[in-house]
């Protein structure tokens, strides 16, 4: 169904889409989604979806208190922005975040849309949600693509030495075996300085080596988020909750017989199952919290999914949100995704601060949307690369769950393979 006053055209082809892209990135704040049609999403409504504002006047929202006195307004405009993994702290008072982060953000950071533009699955039209006008299209086919004119790069340095992270493995290792939690996402952040003139080039190209089913390009004035995330965290939709946790992770093969069987051992790995089956209980236990009694069912346990770098073990659950529960509430109950933590989550996250080497900021949060009406979706921000152009800096993070059988050693490449799409676009 169209939404109110909406403006539908003919898709005007893959040309002029990237000229509404650049055109996003060039207003001072935009959020693009994109599933890069991959086959993998099964329950989302678009192809992709851009929101942008572009008024000196816009209205923004960085707090939890600003989003809750939002919604308790009932406001009927859309919502697009970020949750960052620190904003954790405000939904648990007893956590904190002792390092700063590379890039330093709000706990979380949304705008009201002026202008909101997507094309439903399967559909040959686009669809103008709000804000349409004869002269926005001549605007945007007026656009010359741009490159991304990267400049003054140093190259990126992890700030773990791989000895460091192997300690920090076995650290966690230690935890487990005294009872204080089960299994820890552990990542090291990569840093660099530069410039990119023109971030959403690089975000294409990025996409190219690596299409992923919750992409998203976002600047918020002289930040920028590019993601090429492969995992939704959470969807509302006509009070259906559903989120989809990723663990469990094989590098592909060239050979087709060898990525097969490799594929069909991540599938029979206990080490891997243990993993993701444990994220499972903790994003039941999260929406328990909030659905009907019941309600809470688990359709797909233990499903392989094929990216162009690895092989990803993905499980989804789903629940009847409770009436008397906001769309806020719900998300806040489940946030951060426990596949970014471990379990116990209020626990590992207190350890988690303890042996990384920087706050998280937008990594492992979440980017996504507020529809009228409360309906959303939000992806983890993973394979993701954030940009403060202002202050020339570059950041990426790449992390995996530990547990008692982890080998430290392999938990350290199994990083560096995850990081190879964002890596790949650098050389």
């Amino acid at each position: 169904m169209a939404f109110p006053f909406s403006t539908e055209i003919p898709d005007p082809g893959p040309e002029f889409r990237r000229k509404l892209l650049h055109w996003a990135a060039k207003q001072p704040y935009c959020v693009f989604l994109d599933s890069c049609r991959t086959d993998m999403d099964r329950y989302g409504q678009y192809e992709w979806i851009a929101g942008i504002a572009r008024s000196p006047h816009l209205k923004r929202v960085q707090s939890l208190l600003e989003l809750k006195t939002f919604f308790d307004a009932q406001n009927t405009e859309w919502l697009f922005g970020a949750f960052s993994f620190d904003m954790k702290n405000d939904l648990e008072p007893g956590l904190k975040s002792r390092n700063p982060a590379a890039v330093a953000v709000p706990p979380l950071d949304f705008f009201v849309a002026e202008i909101v533009i997507l094309q439903r699955k399967g559909s040959a039209q686009w669809e103008f949600a709000l804000g349409f006008s004869p002269d926005l299209l001549l605007e945007i086919g007026e656009v010359v693509l741009e490159q991304a004119g990267l400049s003054e790069f140093t190259g990126f340095e992890s700030q773990f030495t791989r000895a460091e992270y192997v300690e920090a493995v076995e650290q966690v290792r230690t935890h487990i075996r005294e009872g204080e939690t089960y299994e820890l996402n552990l990542a090291q952040n990569f840093v660099a300085s530069g410039r990119l003139g023109h971030p959403v080039a690089l975000w294409e190209e990025l996409l190219r080596v690596a299409p992923a089913p919750f992409a998203g390009f976002a600047r918020w004035d002289e930040h920028f988020l590019l993601s090429a995330s492969p995992e939704r965290f959470l969807r509302l939709q006509a009070a259906t909750l559903i989120t989809q946790p990723i663990k469990g992770t094989a590098a592909r093969d060239a050979d087709p017989d060898l990525d097969a069987a490799a594929a069909m051992a991540l599938r029979q790995n206990p080490k891997e199952q243990a993993e993701n089956v444990m994220i499972v209980d903790l994003s039941r236990n999260d929406l328990h919290r909030v659905c009907e009694t019941g309600s809470v069912v688990v359709p797909k346990l233990f499903e392989v999914q094929h990216f162009p770098q690895v092989h990803h073990l993905v499980s989804t659950i789903q629940g009847r949100k409770r009436a008397d529960l906001s769309p806020l509430d719900a998300f806040c109950a489940a946030f951060p995704p426990g596949s970014m933590t471990g379990a116990p989550k209020i626990r590992t996250c207190e350890l988690i601060d303890a042996v990384e080497r920087s706050a998280r900021g937008l990594y492992a949060g979440s980017l996504g949307y507020f529809a009228p009406g409360g309906d959303f979706d939000f992806n983890v921000i993973i394979r993701s690369l954030v940009h403060d152009r202002a202050k020339g800096i570059l950041s990426y993070h790449v992390g995996g769950a530990i547990t008692w059988d982890s080998e430290a050693e392999a938990e350290y490449e199994e990083t560096l393979v995850k990081a190879r799409g964002i890596a790949q676009v650098f050389r």
